[in-house]
């Protein structure tokens, strides 16, 4: 059974304790109170860029704009925030795009100081591009080691460093120029720490300014007792989501049974929730062949069928 099976049809007893104090205040009879949210809330689809079909940038920002996304999630690896910012502000000019996050991998976990901390000089001038770029953020993961593994530091350990240094250090260099680093909660078998979005919130808060939270639906179905719950838990500090498929992390729309999004996206109407919404995932392997890719037309038509469906279910929410 799920986790979130436990509190199905009532994401209600878990905010009480999960929601940020900035999101709820006391109400008569001790039950928590939504603030209601500056704006309303506003689904903004968004492709991770390996995911836009189409070669030249022109080419996959022309595609997200015909096809009703509102946001694109650029690479951080291989210095690509930096090499391609400058192309991309220009490409981006006049356009009712945004640039959400850069997502890429990340690990501060290393024993050796010298390790961690050449992990923080290989983001710093992305950070300053990002910014430039007017991003939202970095999309950061402080480890992706299990505990036992030898060379890496503790949990406790990790969290502390992360919290008074690397990650501080991160977050006041994002907020100088503009951006912010935002913690991306994982699964138990994938990370020692942070594995919630109200963690995620509770670091960013210790860290200040700077630093947000994020949220995914693949990873929330295993960790949280409640979609709704834990994206009411991130507040005002909740600054980008991923979706995928709940059955297989694949698009969202493949298995129509199982990809129910209903629960996440009032939890994201209650809070005002008006970053991005993006795409991370695989596509449907061909059971006769798992190992071919799948053409561009069946792509285009993967993304389209969930463009319909997202937006079917933020009308229902």
């Amino acid at each position: 059974m799920k986790r979130r099976s436990f509190l199905k049809g009532s994401a209600v007893a878990g905010v009480t304790t999960l929601c940020s104090a900035g999101a709820v205040k006391a109400a008569e009879g001790g039950m928590p109170k939504l603030k209601a949210p500056e704006q309303p809330a506003q689904l903004n689809l968004c492709l991770q860029w390996h995911k836009i079909p189409g070669g030249e940038m022109k080419e996959k920002l022309d595609f997200l704009e015909i096809n009703g996304f509102k946001a694109v999630e650029i690479p951080s690896h291989n210095n690509w925030p930096v090499e391609n910012c400058d192309a991309l502000i220009e490409a981006m000019k006049g356009r009712d795009l945004f640039i959400a996050t850069a997502c890429g991998p990340s690990d501060f976990s290393y024993a050796e100081a010298e390790k961690r901390e050449a992990e923080v000089q290989k983001f710093l001038p992305s950070l300053e591009a990002l910014g430039k770029m007017k991003s939202v953020g970095l999309i950061i993961c402080p480890a992706r080691r299990k505990l036992s593994e030898p060379g890496h530091l503790s949990g406790k350990e990790l969290r502390e460093d992360f919290v008074t240094n690397i990650g501080k250090r991160l977050a006041e260099h994002a907020h100088k120029h503009g951006t912010a680093i935002v913690l991306e909660p994982l699964r138990r078998n994938e990370t020692p720490f942070l594995r919630q979005v109200a963690d995620g919130a509770s670091i960013a808060r210790d860290i200040g300014p700077g630093c947000a939270t994020m949220g995914d639906f693949w990873h929330m179905q295993l960790e949280e007792t409640s979609f709704m719950g834990a994206f009411i838990s991130g507040g005002d500090l909740l600054a980008h989501v991923h979706i995928a498929g709940l059955k297989e992390r694949i698009i969202p729309g493949v298995h129509a049974e199982a990809d129910n999004y209903v629960d996440g996206f009032k939890g994201l109407k209650l809070i005002g929730y008006r970053g991005a919404v993006s795409f991370e995932g695989g596509w449907p392997k061909d059971p006769a062949n798992p190992k071919k890719s799948v053409p561009q037309e069946e792509q285009i038509r993967l993304i389209k069928n969930m463009v319909k469906i997202l937006n079917q279910q933020w009308a229902m929410a």
